[in-house]
């Protein structure tokens, strides 16, 4: 009997776990208020921070967005201002102007990541990738080039939309950019982990350059000129997802950057 109104006592706690479980894993968002009046409180609570830590998600994107808005206007005069300086001092200030607009555009693309351990419905990527995967190869087709996508044992994936949307976008467009014949991009579920690959037949990154765009201090596009920010904004996203990125020679012999997150949901 003891046994028996200890585990009836502690059923509601099994409960509370249970639900938790549940917004962890996308499928709810709140905590029920059918708890006991001893929990009700406590279930009150965590829905009060779960709505908060949300607000502020939303708040950080949006304010990401107006910023880049208000950035973008003073950029572009200053652009067309620099056609009225001297020709010998044009140069140096096309350099700055490209520095900021840079560090501009990697900062708000962190700040409108998600990440891990934001309450992230999980989704199906190929199709989330489709229309973006659709217009890449489209333009790929323009400039002569071949964009093939393969998908093994897909499941669906704790990912945010957009972070997902960023991430590969910015892989297939460093990619396009120095491929000469053909970009290839792979994705395979195993296990808790999502495996993308990304390859094309440019001229690559020898080891040492590879191993160098890990160091401290180094940015993975100084290694690339005119590159952009894709490897750097890439490499920010997977760290917030406690993922791994590594770079490498690819069988075509371009660059193959590999990206593993562990934000496969169970099946």
């Amino acid at each position: 009997m003891l046994a028996l109104q200890v585990r009836w006592g502690l059923s509601p706690l099994r409960r509370l776990r249970a639900n938790l479980q549940a917004i962890h894993d996308g499928r709810a968002e709140q905590l029920p208020n059918d708890f006991p009046d001893e929990l009700n409180a406590l279930a009150s609570a965590m829905n009060a921070l779960l709505a908060r830590d949300q607000r502020l998600i939303e708040r950080g994107r949006h304010t990401a967005g107006n910023l880049a808005h208000a950035l973008k206007t003073p950029l572009s005069v200053m652009r067309l201002q620099l056609a009225q300086l001297p020709e010998a001092q044009r140069p140096r200030w096309e350099a700055e102007l490209a520095r900021i607009d840079n560090a501009v555009r990697h900062h708000l693309a962190r700040a409108s990541a998600v990440g891990e351990g934001a309450r992230i419905a999980p989704l199906k990527l190929s199709t989330t990738l489709a229309p973006m995967l659709s217009g890449l190869a489209r333009l790929a087709q323009r400039r002569g080039l071949t964009l093939c996508s393969q998908w093994h044992g897909e499941r669906s994936v704790y990912l945010d939309e957009q972070d997902a949307q960023e991430l590969v976008g910015n892989l297939l467009d460093n990619a396009l950019r120095w491929a000469s014949h053909a970009v290839m991009m792979e994705a395979a579920c195993q296990g808790k982990w999502l495996t993308l690959q990304i390859s094309d037949d440019g001229p690559g990154m020898t080891d040492e350059q590879c191993q160098a765009a890990f160091e401290r201090g180094s940015r993975l596009d100084e290694r690339r000129s005119q590159s952009g920010l894709g490897l750097s904004i890439v490499a920010d996203l997977v760290a917030l997802y406690q993922g791994e990125l590594t770079l490498s020679r690819a069988a075509q012999g371009g660059l193959q950057v590999t990206v593993m997150l562990p934000v496969v949901a169970q099946p």
